[in-house]
């Protein structure tokens, strides 16, 4: 295993812990309940954001917390952002695609980050200046036990946006403005593939473990993109805002790439309007 701060050891037993309920809920869902329109959240939601934040607080009672369901929680240099399970409308509907994310921000600045792929048994983790790191459970099951081999990840090679695969998402309800489906057209027609999975999370870590070459999207909160971010930006990729400018997390919309692609796809993304602010 990589030489893991505590900080990012934690965070691993806390997804772990998340996991767990993920998988023993899966299927078994008594309500779905929605926090606006098209916003489902589960008990499994609610169950896995008090494991992690429980865990987390138990090793660092001063730290801060800021989660999907829980909202802010206390104050201080160190705040631990929570996305207790990323893909809810896929988990709401037995789609085993989705996540839990964690990162660890010191004044601002993520330092440790943690992405489970629960159904498939895949943990990514990174520290900043440590790289990024992928652990894969093995076949057949689906629970990760920390006794897993580590292995550095670097963004794909691919350098030309006709041969790359992107992913994005769309905020819901769409509504009159329709946001995204200009870029996705416009991506569509010049990308080698474009997807959309219903996880940030994963979406930014395939981006890191060089499985895709970009993800763009509007609409994730700070805590669907910390820590992935994290994992992108240690594998060597590049991060920014639809016009290629600094990345913002409370911007509320994002670019991410193996950086080769970068420059290609914020000139389809200058063809459409929306989220160009």
């Amino acid at each position: 295993m990589p030489a893991f701060s505590l900080h990012t050891l934690t965070a691993l037993r806390a997804a772990s812990a998340a996991g767990a309920i993920q998988r023993a809920l899966f299927g078994r869902l008594t309500r779905i309940e929605y926090k606006g329109p098209q916003d489902p959240v589960t008990e499994a939601d609610r169950a896995s954001e008090e494991a992690i934040v429980g865990t987390l607080r138990d090793a660092f009672p001063d730290h801060a917390f800021v989660g999907e369901e829980g909202g802010r929680r206390g104050s201080s240099e160190h705040t631990w952002l929570v996305d207790p399970l990323d893909g809810t409308h896929n988990y709401a509907h037995e789609i085993p695609w989705f996540a839990v994310s964690i990162a660890l921000q010191h004044r601002g600045q993520t330092i440790a980050a943690v992405v489970l792929n629960t159904m498939l048994g895949e943990v990514y983790a990174a520290e900043r200046g440590g790289g990024a790191h992928l652990a894969a459970a093995p076949p057949g099951r689906t629970e990760w036990t920390g006794r897993e081999e580590w292995r550095r990840i670097t963004v794909s090679p691919i350098d030309q946006l006709e041969d790359a695969t992107l992913t994005t998402g769309f905020r819901h309800p769409l509504g009159e403005s329709r946001p995204n489906l200009d870029h996705f057209t416009n991506l569509l027609v010049r990308a080698g593939r474009v997807r959309e999975w219903g996880a940030a999370a994963l979406c930014l870590a395939a981006v890191a473990a060089g499985r895709i070459e970009g993800y763009w999207e509007m609409g994730p909160h700070e805590w669907d993109l910390a820590a992935g971010l994290l994992l992108v930006e240690e594998a060597g990729g590049r991060s920014s805002d639809l016009r290629g400018r600094t990345a913002v997390l409370d911007r509320r919309q994002i670019l991410a790439t193996n950086g080769a692609i970068h420059d290609q796809v914020v000139a389809v993304l200058a063809l459409g309007r929306s989220g160009l602010d």
